[in-house]
């Protein structure tokens, strides 16, 4: 791995690949769980999931939990499931489960790649299994993961994204924009609540729900002159992400899927917490050093 590369990428782009990271074994290791785990899907757990609409009880109360999400697609007219086997997404806890999730998450080369952006104490708040099926996986629009993950007082976000599968523009790879996180790459909470920005807020029953403000950040995209560029990655390969660059994926109207493994961490010893994905009082997000 070269890593001095890695860091020059991520710190220039905001994005960045580590090249043949797993092993073809480990990703078929992480499918073969992947298919235990949909083996116990039940009814009730079928909820449709949609990038910018995470008001329910389901989604809000999945932070510690293996929960089931589905592609807007895979639902009729009248939200009825058209087909089990198009699952969308799992999430968000499977890498607090012992197994191949766990153990990636937590594997002495990863903690090398965090080390080589300067990460040294982290928090892993969330991780999630994605689908992207062959003809059926939907697009994901453009975002800044800032949106929905962000810390105070500075952003310190990193999303890390496992291909278990060649990604491809035929099947609905990463798209992002090349140093698009440096606008905003020092800014406090308060100066980002400008920006797209996704927060937990109580209802007057006593539950929770999700507070979204769409901000001004892609409306500065859209006066400026920028270019998607996409971010092809062969099965194996490993995708850093910066908190404040924007990304996206296209639909896959291909013949092949495009499995990944994703998680999410930040750097625990310079921020604090206060998202909407919550643990319940007594719990804790997986925390670990570096070195």
């Amino acid at each position: 791995m070269d890593l001095k590369q890695v860091a020059d990428d991520f710190k220039e782009n905001g994005l960045a690949v580590v090249k043949g990271f797993a092993s073809a074994e480990e990703c078929e290791a992480m499918r073969d769980e992947m298919r235990k785990i949909c083996a116990d899907l039940k009814a009730d757990e079928i909820h449709c999931f949609e990038t910018e609409s995470a008001n329910n009880h389901y989604f809000m109360n999945s932070g510690d939990k293996i929960r089931f999400f589905f592609d807007p697609a895979a639902f009729d007219a009248d939200k009825k499931l058209k087909n089990s086997a198009f699952t969308s997404k799992v999430g968000h806890a499977l890498h607090t489960h012992p197994g191949v999730f766990h153990d990636l998450v937590t594997a002495p080369k990863t903690k090398e790649v965090l080390r080589a952006i300067n990460l040294k104490k982290v928090c892993v708040p969330q991780s999630m299994y994605i689908f992207k099926q062959a003809k059926f996986g939907s697009a994901v629009p453009p975002h800044q993961d800032s949106t929905f993950l962000h810390t105070s007082p500075t952003q310190t976000v990193v999303g890390l994204w496992l291909a278990l599968e060649d990604a491809t523009e035929d099947n609905g790879c990463l798209w992002f924009i090349p140093g698009s996180h440096k606008p905003y790459k020092d800014e406090s909470k308060r100066e980002k609540l400008d920006h797209a920005f996704m927060n937990r807020v109580p209802s007057s029953d006593g539950s929770f729900k999700t507070e979204y403000r769409l901000g001004t950040s892609k409306e500065y995209y859209e006066s400026c002159d920028y270019t998607w560029v996409p971010a092809q990655v062969r099965k194996g390969d490993l995708v850093l992400i910066h908190d404040m660059v924007h990304h996206k994926s296209l639909p896959n109207h291909s013949n092949k899927s495009r499995n990944i493994y994703a998680w999410h961490l930040f750097e625990s010893s310079e921020a604090s917490w206060d998202n909407w994905l919550q643990y319940p009082e007594g719990k804790t997000f997986m925390e670990f050093e570096t070195q």
